[in-house]
Parts: structure tokens; sequence; C-alpha cells
């Protein structure tokens, strides 16, 4: 069974369980080794059943924790080249906030270029998207023993050609609804930082967000998580109900759409689309 369990989502951090019949990944390692095994515990896991870390891209809020707990765990590491190199470099020059610095002596692997690349029971696929890092990627993860297909985007300025294509025919999507369009505009930050948020390099809206799933949908498509709200210029109600909409014009029925929390992380969603055993993040409070 294909699982997916979002630890945590936002800007001051993002970390993302994937299980699949032979293993299981982390997707991006934004928090620090204590609050990675807070996170699991809650979530009825441990680290030492995590078979590698994948990174979408270098910021801190995605991969501050990478370099510690692939070096506490032994994960091995993997990343487009791009994303590897702004990390190596990191830990040679130093860095400012938005590059953690990295262990060159960690176990690293790019991403295939030419085809999928193999990490524990997963082929997962990689498309480049616009974002202000040094090569982001959205991720395909497809369990090799079941078929089944999960995509994450994350951080995604503007949807390019090649996501929709992409992301055909999953049974699983994460995909960032990152701020309500009138809040970012009404809202306290300054003119540079919105037109940064709002750019074609910065982060998609909740209107993109919901153009993008809806037309993904297909009969398989089981369930659609919402991640990485901004806290200042968004609320998870307008999020929900704008994916929501789309979602039901576009003749998608489930009742499997959930919005990440920054604070607690869900509990798995499944490729079965059973949704009924979700509680909402809020119920799990954690002590971080």
């Amino acid at each position: 069974m294909l699982r997916v369990t979002v630890l945590g989502s936002g800007s001051r951090g993002n970390a993302i369980l994937i299980d699949g019949t032979d293993g299981a990944v982390l997707v991006d390692a934004g928090f620090g080794p204590r609050s990675l095994v807070r996170r699991l515990n809650a979530a009825g896991r441990r680290p030492e059943e995590i078979h590698a870390l994948l990174l979408t891209h270098e910021h801190t809020d995605h991969a501050s924790g990478a370099a510690a707990a692939c070096a506490r765990w032994g994960w091995p590491l993997y990343g487009s080249a791009g994303t590897l190199d702004a990390l190596d470099s990191g830990s040679r020059t130093g860095t400012g906030t938005d590059v953690p610095p990295a262990a060159p002596a960690l176990a690293a692997h790019a991403f295939l270029e030419a085809g999928p690349t193999v990490v524990g029971g997963f082929l997962v696929e990689s498309t480049g998207v616009p974002h202000d890092a040094r090569d982001c990627r959205a991720l395909v993860l497809t369990d090799i023993r079941s078929g089944a297909r999960a995509g994450v985007a994350m951080d995604v300025g503007r949807v390019p050609e090649a996501l929709p294509v992409a992301f055909e025919r999953l049974d699983l999507m994460v995909v960032e609804s990152n701020h309500d369009e009138q809040m970012l505009a009404r809202g306290p930050y300054p003119w540079s930082l919105k037109q940064r948020i709002s750019g074609g390099l910065g982060h998609l809206s909740n209107g993109a967000t919901a153009a993008f799933v809806s037309g993904c949908v297909h009969p398989g498509l089981r369930g659609v998580l919402l991640t990485h709200l901004s806290e200042t210029n968004n609320l998870p109600a307008l999020a929900l109900e704008r994916t929501g909409d789309a979602l039901r014009r576009a003749g998608w029925r489930r009742d499997a759409l959930w919005a990440a929390s920054q604070q607690a992380p869900l509990p798995p969603m499944a490729s079965t689309g059973d949704a009924a055993w979700l509680v909402r993040a809020s119920q799990l409070a954690l002590e971080l």
C-alpha cells in the first residue's frame, strides 16, 4: 500500500514520509533531528524505518536538517545535481539563511536525468520547476511492487508544461497551496517580498493550485494533500474551498482533500482513498 504522511509543512519546515510496499523514504528535512523524531513518533514511526532522504531543493525550510539526519541515521541523500552542489558549496564557503550547510562526506546521489532513480522500493522521477533555488524539483514516486504513484510539488513559482504531464495518473497528490491572492496583496509583507512570493520563481497561489490539481483529475486519483500554506497569507479553509470547488467542477467526488499543518503531522493518506480515519492536524497536538 502506498501511504503519504505529511509530518509538517510550512515556511518553518517541511517533511513528508512516503511508504511503499518494500520501503519508506522521506521527502525533505526542514526540521532538525529532534523535531523529526518527535514528529515521526507522533505518526507511530521511527527514523530507522526510513531508507533514504529525497530533497526537492536546498532552501532551509526543506533541507536544514538534511546533513544532521543523514549523518545520524545513515540515510543516503538524493537530490538534483544542482541541489547537491548548492549544499556542498554552502558547506565549503559558508551560507546565508537560504542554504544550510551540508557535510561532503555524506552519501549523496543525483537523480538520474534520463530515467527513474531506484530508491527504497520506489522509482523516483523528477521534474524541474521554477523557483528561486539552484534546481528545484517536483517528484513522482512509483511503488515498484504495486505500481501506485504519488506526486510531490512544493515551492513552484508557476506550473511548467512538463509538470501536468509528469503528474498524470497519480494515486496521491501533494501540492503546495501557499497563499491566498487577496490576503497576500493586503497583508503586512513588504512589496518586494510580495513580488517574490507571487512571481514566477516564488510559490503557487490557491487559485493556481486549484487549476493545476483539477487538471490532473482522473478516476484513480485517491487523495490530495495541500501543503506549504502560509501562516500569514492563507487559511486552510480558503485553500480547501478553492481547490475543492475546482475538483468538484472537474468531476472528482472523493472526500479526501486535506490541508497540512506546520505544527503537527497528518495521519497517513493511503492509495486506497480511505479517508474515513483521517483527522484534522489540530487534533494531533505536538509539543514542539
